[in-house]
């Protein structure tokens, strides 16, 4: 018979998709888990699961505790319901940790730590975001614009130290000037695609970059991207692309950004399946990001994060062009287009 910590290993998972909708959509294969069930396991599952579904203002750095905590848990071969047992709670309490779903006491914390044995940076690092989890970011003012699963992206790259990228279509948000941000919205054709949204989404962009002169926390970042995205132009507005490119001269002057350039006669390679983002964190560990047209994807999964990593190291190191050859491609562009 399949497990009730099992099923909340599922939920674990699903809670880094981006909608309620991703979420109900799977909940047939509930019926995997449950055949077998009494009504206790039943309602102890179904109302974390609810509460998963349902709970949309849920803290990104809320789910990322809850699945380190999964980890740590499976690490040393315990049980949920063990680690209930242990801590005198409730099989839904223990499972709503994990899934993020309720504010984790910084004592509760200190008690799992112990009994999973963490010490060291990653317990600290852990703790310092268990206790900043409901903290509201400069993000939530930009609410009304922002889709949940970007902000949730958001709040996450604003607790990690690197973030790596790649993009085959567009300039990365980080580096993009404002003008270029409000064309790429306009551009989009989307039904609220109005001018004045184009104009907010560019201010909560320029408030994103801020991240990247961060003094208390340096952060990193490593973008590869397609040459192409270099060449497209936005039609009456040649004077976009042009200040754009030269945007990007002056930010890979700066010691914590890297661009690389994958140059066009290079077609079929390990990001051909489309665009990624992958950011670390001081306390250890990787979240994926994917973007898709109405919707986006983030796991911290470790295996499916290693297939990320894989990409991204052939990315950088046998598909793309040097750093310095990828300024040279960016200076000949520049020089050239006028």
């Amino acid at each position: 018979m399949q497990t009730v910590d099992g099923c909340v290993q599922l939920m674990t998972t699903w809670s880094v998709l981006s909608s309620q909708n991703d979420l109900q959509a799977i909940l047939q294969d509930l019926k995997v888990f449950t055949l077998e069930w009494g009504a206790k396991e039943m309602l102890q599952v179904s109302n974390s699961l609810q509460e998963v579904c349902m709970s949309e203002g849920t803290s990104a750095r809320r789910r990322r505790v809850g699945a380190q905590l999964r980890q740590w848990r499976t690490g040393e071969g315990l049980t949920l319901q063990e680690v209930a047992d242990r801590l005198e709670v409730s099989l839904a309490t223990a499972s709503r940790w994990e899934t993020g779903s309720t504010k984790l006491s910084l004592d509760t914390y200190s008690r799992l730590a112990d009994l999973y044995r963490v010490d060291g940076e990653s317990r600290l690092y852990f703790e310092r975001l268990c206790r900043d989890a409901d903290e509201a970011g400069w993000w939530t003012r930009y609410g009304d614009v922002i889709s949940h699963g970007f902000r949730d992206f958001i709040e996450l790259e604003s607790q990690a130290v690197g973030e790596f990228v790649f993009h085959t279509m567009v300039i990365p948000g980080l580096l993009q000037t404002a003008e270029y941000r409000r064309a790429v919205v306009l551009a989009q054709g989307a039904p609220d695609g109005t001018a004045q949204k184009a104009d907010v989404v560019a201010d909560m962009n320029s408030a994103r970059q801020s991240i990247l002169t961060r003094m208390s926390a340096p952060f990193g970042l490593h973008v590869v991207m397609q040459e192409s995205v270099l060449l497209h132009e936005f039609e009456g507005q040649p004077h976009i692309m042009r200040e754009q490119r030269r945007r990007l001269r002056e930010l890979a002057e700066r010691p914590n950004i890297t661009i690389q350039i994958v140059p066009l006669r290079r077609s079929s390679h390990p990001g051909s399946n489309g665009d990624f983002t992958i950011l670390t964190y001081d306390g250890g560990g990787a979240t994926v990001y994917n973007e898709l047209l109405t919707s986006s994807v983030m796991t911290n999964d470790p295996a499916e994060v290693g297939i990320y990593q894989v990409a991204m190291k052939a990315l950088v190191s046998e598909v793309a062009l040097s750093k310095d050859g990828s300024m040279r491609v960016l200076d000949q562009l520049i020089e050239s287009v006028v």
